[in-house]
């Protein structure tokens, strides 16, 4: 029986480990890696607000938790114990909020890259109508800027997420991004006329390819070029 005791113990322990490893594997593929970024604020914060940060971790998640946490926080700014997919979770929801404007952005800003979907539009099209088929995909591509959401279930586990200030950080991620769309789209006309500068010289029949990238996505346009005329050819070539 001891000896069954003893391999019994053995197991558990790693079994355990495995457990806290792939909780804290899902949770950062769930919030794009911010609660390492989380994890190294807390760990490098003032003595001060530490403190305050560790009492209010126990007003929230219970004595023995907070206990916990202040025995085990040097093992955690050393390296030699991980923090488990639970304590993460935890200072996910509780840090934040007293958290700098600044460093809450760049958190938001962080999450929203993380899970916001670029597209990739592909345009087959032809000499005459490949200016009028790319209206409609730029729109499309600018405008899901605006229209992105950070994910509800994200918001359910952090709630900090559902703040009026996170939903004005969105709206400036977003127009910053719309911002910067519109100045490489100015350049949209410029690559037009390099395009046609690059059709009227080619000679023979094939397919010309694009890509235009914005921070929403990208979109490729193929047109396909007819084969010019000898005479064609020979008026290019006399200009």
């Amino acid at each position: 029986m001891p000896s069954h005791r003893k391999r019994s113990s053995r197991y558990t322990a790693p079994a355990a480990a495995i457990r806290h490893m792939a909780e804290r594997a899902d949770l950062s593929r769930q919030f794009g890696g911010i609660d390492h970024d989380i994890e190294r604020i807390f760990l490098t914060l003032p003595e001060r607000k530490l403190s305050d940060v560790l009492e209010s971790y126990g007003s929230t998640y219970g004595a023995t938790a907070e206990q916990y946490a202040r025995e085990t926080y040097q093992k955690w700014s050393s390296g030699s114990t991980k923090m488990s997919g639970q304590t993460a979770a935890r200072l996910l929801e509780l840090l934040p909020p007293v958290l700098s404007a600044t460093q809450r952005f760049d958190l938001v800003k962080k999450l929203r890259a993380y899970h916001f979907q670029r597209k990739s539009v592909r345009i087959q099209s032809s000499p005459a109508s490949w200016r009028h088929d790319l209206v409609k995909p730029l729109q499309e591509l600018v405008g899901s800027s605006a229209t992105f959401k950070i994910p509800e279930e994200l918001k359910e586990k952090a709630t900090w997420l559902m703040d009026g200030d996170i939903a004005a950080a969105q709206s400036l991620l977003a127009a910053a991004e719309q911002d910067e769309a519109a100045v490489r789209i100015a350049y949209v006309e410029e690559e037009m006329r390099r395009i046609e500068a690059l059709m009227s010289n080619i000679d023979t029949t094939r397919r010309l390819t694009h890509t235009l990238t914005l921070p929403q996505g990208d979109i490729t346009l193929r047109v396909e070029l007819p084969q010019r005329t000898l005479m064609q050819r020979l008026t290019g070539w006399m200009r």
